[in-house]
């Protein structure tokens, strides 16, 4: 573990049982979660679809948690606002979107909306450099968007500790998180590398959760 910051666990509610999503919800923060992350698909920029503003208000409903709302959208620039509104706390934008995130990231920030960027795995950390400052997270996939259950990408952990070494030298106000196929012992490498946050979904709900949120805060 990083000794400077305290790691952060995020479960990611795609993977929970949405007849008991209150119940999991609730177990999860008991368990020590510190935030929740929820995956928006439209079935266009992946093939998948997934999670409108409805149910990121009934996860509002029953925890005071940061709630980061992962928009795999074709276009945040039209929606964030109503994902906004339903109680996210952190709206996470691709950077591969078709879209101007410069113009973007300005009118959110006018707007006091809290902001966040992802790459995909495919996605340098080099190209997106210039549009970390002003983010709050900047979220490396670590699986290719838009399925869950999917195996880790070795290859992300190169790029967290590229990431880790700009954020740091340049003092930008950035935490690190990293999603997709994480368990104990991948999350373990994530943080050496120097992750901030890490999102879980198959390895917690599909076990015990109280026991996996438990073992990934003891990294």
């Amino acid at each position: 573990m990083r000794e400077d910051k305290k790691i952060e666990v995020s479960p990611s509610v795609i993977s929970g049982d949405l007849a008991n999503l209150g119940s999991q919800v609730t177990l999860c923060e008991k368990s020590g979660a510190d935030s929740f992350h929820l995956d928006v698909m439209d079935g266009h920029f992946v093939p998948n679809f997934t999670m409108g503003p409805d149910l990121i208000k009934a996860v509002r409903k029953v925890t005071e948690k940061r709630i980061d709302a992962h928009l795999m959208i074709e276009r945040p620039d039209k929606y964030y606002r109503v994902f906004h509104d339903a109680g996210s706390d952190i709206l996470l934008i691709h950077y591969e979107a078709p879209i101007s995130l410069k113009l973007l990231f300005n009118r959110m920030a006018k707007e006091n909306i809290d902001y966040g960027l992802v790459i995909n795995p495919e996605t340098p950390f080099s190209h997106v450099k210039d549009l970390v400052d002003g983010c709050k997270i900047l979220l490396i996939m670590s699986v290719h968007p838009g399925f869950s259950g999917q195996s880790f990408l070795e290859s992300s952990i190169p790029k967290i500790r590229e990431a880790r070494k700009y954020i740091d030298d340049n003092g930008i106000d950035c935490r690190i998180e990293i999603d997709g196929g994480i368990n104990y012992e991948n999350g373990k490498k994530a943080v050496e590398a120097g992750t901030d946050i890490l999102v879980s979904a198959s390895y917690i709900f599909y076990n015990n959760i109280a026991g996996s949120i438990e073992k990934l805060r003891s990294i």
